[in-house]
C-alpha cells in the first residue's frame, strides 16, 4: 500500500460538520468504530485529489429501483501537525459526494474536536497521508462485455 502525503491548510468552513456528522451519526459509528464528535476538521489540500482512490468506506443506501446511491466516501489518513514536535493522529477523511466542497477539499472525523486538542489556527499548515488502496476504476459494463466477446486486442468497426 503506498502513501500518499499532502500538505493542507486548515479553514474556518460554514459549519456545516455538525449537521453531517450528525445526520449520518450511527452509520459512521458502525463504520468507523467508534462515535465520533459531531464537528468535522476542514482541509484544503495543495491539489485536488480522487478520494475513491483512498477510500475504504462509503455510507451509502440502496433505491428503490435497486441502484447504490452514495452519501459520502470515507479513507483512513494520519494527520501531522508540525510544531516544536510533530504530533500525529489517526482519523478519518470524509469527502460528501453532494459537491458542497471542490476535489481539494477535506472534511476530517476524529473522536474529538480537532481544532481544540491541537490548538489549530484558520490557515495553519499541516500534512494529511493518505493510503492508497489500489483500486482501479470499474470499465463501463459495455465495454466488459464487448471484450469478452472480441478479445482485448480486437478493435470494433464502425
Amino acid at each position: 500500500m503506498t502513501e500518499v502525503h499532502i500538505k493542507g491548510r486548515v479553514f474556518i468552513g460554514v459549519l456545516r460538520g455538525y449537521g453531517l456528522i450528525n445526520y449520518h451519526f450511527h452509520r459512521i459509528v458502525g463504520l468507523v468504530g467508534f462515535e465520533p464528535f459531531k464537528g468535522t476538521l476542514n482541509v484544503k489540500l495543495e491539489h485536488t485529489i480522487d478520494i475513491s482512490h483512498y477510500a475504504t468506506k462509503s455510507v451509502e443506501h440502496v433505491l428503490m429501483d435497486g441502484t447504490k446511491k452514495i452519501n459520502a466516501l470515507l479513507a483512513p489518513v494520519i494527520l501531522t501537525i508540525k510544531r516544536e514536535q510533530e504530533e500525529h493522529y489517526d482519523c478519518w477523511a470524509m469527502r460528501d459526494m453532494s459537491n458542497v466542497y471542490p476535489n481539494d477539499i477535506i472534511e476530517v472525523v476524529a473522536r474529538e474536536n480537532l481544532m481544540e486538542k491541537f490548538s489549530l489556527k484558520d490557515d495553519e499548515e499541516l500534512v494529511v497521508t493518505f493510503f492508497d488502496t489500489g483500486k482501479k476504476k470499474k470499465e463501463a459494463p459495455f465495454m466488459g462485455a464487448m471484450r469478452r466477446l472480441y478479445g482485448t486486442e480486437q478493435r470494433l468497426s464502425v
